[in-house]
């Protein structure tokens, strides 16, 4: 009798593998690495006194055989991880490693051996992205690869037992896929609305993000235009958000964000590279000094830059404080201008207007982040002038200008100008997360449940935001990060980033 186990999952995404990776023993730990930490090369749990054990393919092997079943804690790992970020590894990771022409075919396998399975009742909960029961699988014919995959895995691991039906799993051979070869046309396959991007020139921000941010969950909005709406926390030291890693950060891309492409590139040309951050800390508080800077969300506006960058890869056009250079020629409502450029099957392109706000209600954070999307909104076309003005122009290396000036400036190759779109960055204080008698991973495991909530439960008061402030058809691109105390902490970091004297990491 066919059924669903990891066993039975992990050969059935084996047989749908591109050839190089057609190996049942490397192919699970491959899947399996999925509920490790980000960058992780072995996959390893830590038992419950407290030993870190690390798998090797003998195990492997006795899990796809059917021959063993997962310990407590790798089925707590499935559960206990957030389940985007598991489908983030698909997406990364699984996805790419599969055959473009199985990938139907294993959603088939494992809607068939799923329906099949006298021990999954009709009512099972199988989703955990998405809302997914066997009776709703039953008239299922179109699917987001990456969310059915996740959540088909994460209940093969936390819910079933690996080894009833051994038989059935061990007849899962390389060829299985055949069988459902002639089903390909009865389903298909719809993606979720983030694009596809390729950075059309190159990214300007340093350092790895995924050392200072950990992703925590997204959510899609109900909106046709493309959009991506995530919220990260920041790594942890014991029971403190790492603010020390989160300076680092910024200091190491300070003098990026405040400079221009050609002023950095005559830094680099005068070997004065390592005073950049220096010049650039100088510069901000100097205009502090002098009122050319308001201040107070200088911090939002540096987490924007390096959120559209690092995250969402739009390059920066122009930043906050390069604008604020040109010593009032022009004006702008904008945190930053970011290019957005993606490969869809029809590629476009957008020039991304950012606003950022740090307060410490997260609702009163977004209202205002999407009231001055209103405001940029309304002056469009005032704050695009600043990617067609000569200004613009000089602050770019000739060949670099050149390949923007096809994008922005198409008139000669008889493409569209680029769409304008929206880029937001929101911090906001944590509320309601107690440290009191916990141990340390059971608090950390408390603020990622706490922030996933916190999206969760916002989505609808963003969605009638955007209905509000007439965003409706514009992409937005929203990025969420939670503070210890929003209001105090953007003060502190400030301080202590204009105060650092530009030291190297």
């Amino acid at each position: 009798m066919e059924h669903l186990c990891v066993g039975s999952y992990v050969r059935i995404m084996t047989s749908c593998a591109i050839p190089a990776e057609r190996k049942f023993d490397p192919f699970c730990e491959k899947i399996m690495l999925s509920l490790c930490p980000v960058g992780s090369t072995v996959f390893s749990y830590t038992s419950a006194d407290g030993y870190e054990v690390t798998y090797s393919y003998t195990n492997f092997n006795k899990i796809h055989s059917a021959s063993q079943n997962l310990p407590t804690e790798v089925m707590q790992m499935a559960l206990k991880k957030d389940a985007r970020v598991i489908e983030r590894y698909f997406i990364q990771t699984i996805i790419p490693a599969m055959e473009e022409a199985r990938k139907k075919n294993a959603v088939l396998a494992l809607k068939n051996v799923i329906l099949k399975d006298a021990t999954i009742a009709d009512s099972t909960q199988l989703g955990t992205i998405g809302n997914l029961t066997k009776n709703d699988l039953r008239n299922k014919n179109e699917f987001v690869l990456s969310e059915f995959l996740t959540d088909v895995f994460i209940y093969a691991v936390a819910k079933t037992d690996n080894m009833i039906e051994a038989a059935f799993t061990k007849s899962i051979k390389k060829n299985f896929y055949t069988a459902y070869n002639l089903m390909a046309d009865t389903i298909k396959f719809y993606e979720v609305t983030k694009p596809r991007t390729a950075a059309a020139i190159p990214l300007t921000s340093k350092g790895k993000f995924d050392k200072v941010f950990t992703p925590v969950s997204s959510e899609t909005l109900s909106i046709s235009a493309k959009h991506d709406l995530q919220i990260f926390c920041l790594k942890f030291d014991d029971f403190d958000f790492d603010y020390h890693g989160l300076w680092r950060h910024l200091r190491n891309n300070i003098g990026y964000y405040v400079y221009s492409r050609a002023q950095i590139e005559t830094y680099m040309e005068d070997d004065e590279i390592s005073a950049l951050a220096y010049d650039a800390i100088a510069y901000i508080k100097k205009a502090i000094a002098d009122g050319k800077l308001p201040t107070g969300n200088e911090l939002g506006e540096l987490l924007l830059y390096i959120f559209l960058e690092q995250v969402l890869v739009a390059p920066k056009l122009m930043s906050k404080v390069e604008i604020g250079n040109h010593g009032g020629f022009m004006t702008s409502e904008s945190s930053g201008i970011h290019l957005l450029t993606a490969n869809e099957t029809v590629p476009f392109s957008q020039v991304i207007l950012g606003t950022s706000m740090i307060n410490g209600n997260l609702q009163t954070a977004i209202d205002s982040a999407f009231a001055d999307a209103q405001k940029l909104k309304n002056r469009k076309k005032d704050e695009r002038r600043f990617v067609e003005s000569n200004i613009f122009a000089a602050s770019f290396p000739s060949k670099i200008y050149d390949q923007l000036e096809a994008i922005i400036l198409p008139s000669e190759t008889g493409g569209q100008k680029p769409a304008t779109a929206f880029g937001m960055f929101v911090g906001y204080s944590l509320n309601g997360v107690s440290a009191h008698g916990k141990p340390v991973n059971e608090y950390q495991d408390d603020v990622f449940e706490q922030v996933r909530n916190d999206i969760k439960n916002n989505v609808l008061f963003i969605e009638s935001k955007i209905t509000q402030y007439g965003l409706d058809g514009y992409s937005m691109y929203i990025y969420l990060l939670p503070f210890a105390d929003a209001d105090e902490d953007k003060k502190d970091i400030m301080d202590k980033l204009l105060q650092s004297g530009g030291g190297q990491a």
